[in-house]
């Protein structure tokens, strides 16, 4: 749904859709609107009882996004010559009715600091909050929070402001786990790892199929000659021109330091 444009008509503003008078209420406290935390509702909006929307400005921008109208807010249009043509509002979907079932919960630390799932009783894996960003068309301050990943669930849980009560959602797919190794597809204990902070620079030598044992998880990888310098996101990319052994086990990079037989890890 586009972002709209009031226009004025004498003291009051005109619904874009279907030209009726808009009516003026102030803004709120923070909600909970179809399980999600509402930041917007504080801000003053503009209610179209005919159409059963109310519009509210995205920022300081002058543009205004269309929301559905609470319920008992929402006033029946008749059957008549004026509504019959009106166009018609888009009906908005349910996004996550998940935090709206379950509601929010308390997530108590245990003795070794850590959290649990309150549904099966599982560790959770914590995700690091990120940037502000635009979630289908707006503006998601939520995520810079940190997030607790249950993966055995497929949920996560963010907290309520600052209450100490958190809402679940439904697990997003970048913060899903990598998949797991072909070792651990196969049923094979995955060997220890040797720490990245303890691979300094090495000498390796190719066997005679053109492999050698990755120094840190000791599987085989493939030796892969230096290229051309490429152009990634319209900058010249270096890190492909010397050669370099690649171990797709453990995702592990070894590229050549210039003009030596020693190779440096990186990460692909």
């Amino acid at each position: 749904m586009t972002l709209k444009k009031l226009q004025r008509n004498d003291d009051t503003y005109q619904c874009p859709n279907c030209g009726g008078p808009l009516e003026f209420s102030d803004g709120g406290s923070v909600a909970i609107v179809n399980g999600r935390l509402d930041m917007e509702n504080y801000k003053p909006r503009y209610n179209c009882k005919k159409c059963g929307v109310f519009y509210r400005e995205v920022m300081s921008t002058g543009y205004y996004d269309v929301f559905p109208m609470e319920a008992a807010q929402q006033e029946q249009p008749e059957e008549s010559g004026d509504t019959a043509g009106a166009e018609k509002t888009e009906p908005v979907a349910e996004e996550n009715t998940l935090a709206a079932k379950s509601g929010p919960v308390a997530l108590e630390k245990d003795a070794d600091g850590k959290r649990h799932c309150p549904k099966c009783g599982r560790e959770f894996r914590v995700v690091d909050g990120g940037a502000v960003r635009v979630v289908n068309g707006k503006v998601d301050m939520e995520n810079t929070k940190p997030k607790y990943e249950c993966d055995s669930c497929g949920v996560f849980y963010r907290e309520v402001l600052t209450s100490g009560f958190y809402l679940p959602y439904p697990q997003e797919e970048e913060d899903k786990p990598k998949q797991s190794t072909k070792a651990e597809a196969a049923g094979v204990s995955p060997k220890k790892m040797v720490a990245t902070g303890e691979l300094s620079p090495m000498q390796l030598k190719r066997d005679e199929n053109g492999q050698c044992k990755c120094p840190r998880c000791g599987e085989m990888m493939k030796y892969v000659e230096g290229g051309a310098v490429t152009l990634v996101d319209g900058k010249p990319n270096m890190d492909d021109v010397w050669d370099r052994f690649a171990c797709d086990s453990c995702s592990s990079v070894y590229r050549r330091i210039v003009n030596t037989d020693y190779f440096q890890w990186f990460e692909k």
